[in-house]
């Protein structure tokens, strides 16, 4: 229930903050399309229209967030939360149309220039709408920094980036005014290559968001040293964690505890961390148990032989799960291997051959971990 109230606080804000935004520009787009068509300023007239794709941005977002917010069902069982990435990225081409067309523009006005004229006032109205761009782009960019909406943050962040570039139609319309010095095509072509930048920028952020990036290290961090705050917790592995929106994440992780714990004492365990890490962190994670032996010499002596065994590996980052069953004559361990790691399967079996010939009385059960998130782990001592 409380998330659920954090949800529709969450798709208020955003709905908010984009009308807001809606507002603003449309004043700006009419605005500065009265003083571009009277001065025959091809500079004013697409800076108009960048403001134009701002107000398409902020709807799509509005139309995205409202999507987003469908709970899952039967075809979607993790929720459509990632819909708002895709609606970043359909704001990303909007606003790469945008560029495409205002530096075919630019160009044309470089090729073929026409006189412009500019007043005290036109110049005047260019200067507020800076002030109200930067104003404008400051508050979205906050409220989609509080409410973690990517799409509202890439508006902020634009609205600023169009400031900059409000200015720079203002000191070329100043040129014209003053000087009689025409270089709007070349500020026109400029804007133009700016904004291409700010599209490609968004769409490389939404296709690496859609693909699966790493986690923030203090988030990982953080998380590990939770976990390892909980009674009998000898050691936090393998987590893993996936995105299917803002503020929609799932993951699971391995914890060690000692082999002498019951079943009755390792399920409220992992339940108790399963919980704490949702309240505090929103993740919904899944908890599983790796056994750590006893001390005893022969564990000692096998696990001194396997660490001798993977340091010859310089591609080794990590090994856990390590468990020697003594009575059955079994070794368990996982290892994970660094990027750079050509064959880490063929490598695992390598040293699987070498820890045969140290211990050959004990079968070996060892796996190539697929983790991608290592950081030092945090131990209770």
């Amino acid at each position: 229930m409380i998330l659920q109230d954090n949800s529709a606080a969450r798709n208020r804000g955003i709905t908010l903050a984009s009308i807001k935004g809606i507002i603003g520009n449309v004043v700006l787009v009419i605005f500065k399309m009265i003083v571009g068509l009277a001065s025959n300023s091809i500079a004013i007239i697409l800076d108009a229209v960048n403001n134009l794709t701002d107000v398409l941005s902020s709807v799509l977002t509005i139309v995205g967030t409202k999507l987003a917010a469908k709970g899952a069902d039967k075809e979607h069982p993790f929720g459509h939360g990632r819909i708002e990435y895709m609606t970043t990225m359909a704001i990303a081409f909007i606003i790469l149309g945008a560029g495409i067309g205002s530096l075919k523009e630019s160009i044309e006005k470089i090729l073929h220039p026409e006189v412009s004229t500019f007043d005290v006032p036109s110049l005047a109205i260019i200067a507020v709408a800076i002030v109200v761009k930067v104003v404008m782009g400051r508050y979205i960019k906050a409220q989609g920094e509080k409410y973690k909406s990517d799409a509202l943050v890439a508006s902020g962040i634009d609205a600023l980036f169009d400031a900059v570039i409000t200015f720079a139609t203002l000191v070329s319309a100043a040129l014209v005014f003053f000087f009689d010095f025409d270089i709007q095509g070349y500020v026109g072509a400029a804007i133009s290559v700016l904004i291409l930048k700010a599209a490609y920028d968004i769409l490389k952020e939404m296709y690496n968001h859609l693909l699966g990036v790493r986690a923030d290290d203090n988030l990982i961090r953080d998380i590990k040293e939770t976990i390892a705050q909980h009674p009998n917790v000898g050691g936090v592995y393998d987590l893993v964690l996936n995105s299917y929106g803002p503020g929609e994440t799932i993951g699971s992780v391995h914890i060690t505890v000692p082999d002498t714990m019951t079943m009755a004492d390792i399920h409220p365990l992992t339940k108790s961390i399963a919980v704490h890490l949702y309240k505090k962190f929103g993740i919904a994670m899944t908890v599983g148990v790796y056994a750590e032996n006893q001390p005893s010499l022969e564990v000692l002596e096998v696990r001194q032989a396997l660490d001798q065994v993977v340091s010859l590996y310089t591609h080794v980052v990590q090994v856990h799960a390590f468990y020697v069953h003594e009575e059955k004559k079994v070794i368990y361990y996982d290892i994970i291997f660094d990027f750079d790691e050509e064959d880490p399967h063929g490598t695992l079996e390598k040293i699987k051959a070498e820890m045969q010939k140290r211990c050959p009385e004990y079968t070996q059960f060892a796996i190539v971990d697929l983790s991608l998130i290592h950081i030092s782990e945090p131990t209770r001592h």
